[in-house]
C-alpha cells in the first residue's frame, strides 16, 4: 500500500496540546491526527484486542466536535483577516 505524508504547520504550543492528548487517549499522535481528522487510526497490531466502551465513545464524539467547532472558528478568523 502506497503511503503519502501530509505536512501542517502548528506552533509549539499546538505541538505540545496535540502530544499531550494523543498520551491521554493512549495512542501515538500520527493516529491521534488521523482519527481527529475523520480517518481511520492505523493502530498497532495489539488494537484487535481493544474495545472502547460506549462512555469513551461519546467521550470521543464529544471532543471531535469540539474540534469541529474550533476548527470553523480558525477558518472564519483567517477569512476574515484574508479580508482585511
Amino acid at each position: 500500500m502506497a503511503s503519502t505524508t501530509i505536512t501542517f504547520r502548528v506552533d509549539d504550543a499546538e505541538r505540545d496540546e496535540l502530544i499531550a492528548r494523543a498520551a491521554r487517549e493512549k495512542v501515538n499522535l500520527s493516529d491521534y491526527i488521523r482519527v481527529r481528522l475523520g480517518l481511520r487510526g492505523h493502530g498497532s497490531q495489539d488494537d484487535a484486542d481493544v474495545e472502547i466502551d460506549s462512555r469513551h465513545e461519546q467521550a470521543l464524539g464529544e471532543q471531535i466536535a469540539d474540534h469541529e467547532r474550533r476548527l470553523r472558528a480558525l477558518e472564519a478568523e483567517h477569512a476574515r483577516r484574508a479580508t482585511e
